[in-house]
């Protein structure tokens, strides 16, 4: 999995049509950043199509350093001083390009996510892996100006902020550098993502941020797994960490793996449904993973987001609370997340 080393396809941008319903934010996407193929016709217009119109797009931080293996995602290498700093420069770069290039816009401030809301289609910009902060802090300050809102702290592979659940423990938790990442995102209105992160580690997030934090992509387990057992339940978040990060304004994005939530939109819809049950619909969002998921989700592109909004509304799930799964559970952790910048 050479995430970080994609290649956008540029497309001619054409108008799309607004899909009806209610807007939809995905907190957690790589949709062409991993395939370069599922961006042949242009996002832009795929979001419009699909009424897609908030979408956390993630760059890996540790992309160059893993690989997808019969095991789960692992580490198959240990990057050099500097080199995930690099890394990430140059990932965002490509990023921007893309979205220049097709004239696609992403959020600086909370009237962006208005506007997106409104019916125009916004990325938020993200990375998922901050390992980059240990060559060099300054860097959260620079990808900030280049429009970074969304930082999730650990991925897979040893960094020097926290411990991840697919791996044996060796920080005991956050470290003190993980520490002062969580501040610095909050002093400059940074969403913190605790996605992969131990439950050490989100006990301390939560004790420190300024902010709500956010889950963007896994599911809700009733009990405990550990990093011994298979990579995807290693990655399921227990209920009590759920309602923890729940009580604290927080929300938790479903992703779109098969082998958790079911198959094809019906099965993500009924999950999505379980989660409401267990935390309650102001705490639940779409945070479907594609194109991270590889070949095994249960949704294929973003058209399947709005069959599984249509599928919700045909089961007769209430008004309230679609707008919140759809929109605006993702959309209140970013702006609170804003509105916390002290810098």
């Amino acid at each position: 999995m050479r995430a970080g080393a994609f290649s956008l396809a540029l497309g001619v941008h054409c108008a799309g049509r607004a899909a009806p319903g209610f807007p939809i934010a995905d907190a957690h996407s790589h949709i062409g950043l991993i395939t370069p193929a599922m961006v042949e016709r242009p996002l832009k217009m795929q979001m419009e199509d699909a009424g897609v119109m908030l979408l956390s797009w993630n760059l890996v931080g540790d992309g160059r350093w893993i690989q997808r293996t019969n095991g789960g995602i692992k580490q198959t290498s240990t990057p050099a001083p500097g080199q995930q700093a690099a890394y990430f420069r140059e990932g965002l770069a490509r990023m921007r390009r893309y979205l220049a290039t097709t004239g696609l816009d992403f959020v600086r401030s909370p009237a962006d996510i208005d506007a997106a809301k409104a019916g125009k289609p916004q990325v938020v910009i993200a990375v998922e892996g901050a390992g980059f902060a240990a060559d060099d802090m300054k860097l959260l300050d620079e990808a900030y100006a280049q429009g970074l809102r969304h930082v999730q702290l650990v991925h897979y592979i040893r960094n020097a902020l926290g411990d991840f659940q697919t791996e044996r423990p060796e920080h005991d938790g956050m470290t003190a550098l993980g520490i002062d990442v969580v501040k610095s995102c909050n002093r400059l209105g940074i969403l913190v993502d605790l996605a992969h992160a131990t439950n050490p580690v989100i006990d301390k997030a939560l004790e420190v941020s300024a902010a709500p934090v956010i889950w963007s992509h896994s599911a809700i387990a009733r009990w405990q797994y550990g990093w011994q057992q298979s990579a995807a339940l290693s990655r399921l978040l227990s209920l009590d960490y759920a309602k923890k990060i729940a009580e604290r304004g927080g929300a938790i994005g479903l992703w779109s793996l098969s082998n958790t939530v079911g198959y094809g939109p019906s099965g993500y819809a009924s999950e999505l449904m379980r989660m409401v049950d267990l935390v309650g619909p102001r705490h639940v969002m779409f945070g479907t993973d594609l194109d991270g998921v590889g070949n095994s989700g249960a949704l294929n592109g973003l058209a399947d987001l709005r069959k599984v909004v249509d599928l919700l509304r045909e089961r007769g799930v209430d008004d309230e609370t679609l707008r919140a799964i759809c929109f605006e559970n993702y959309a209140r952790c970013l702006k609170a997340a804003m509105d916390a910048r002290t810098a």
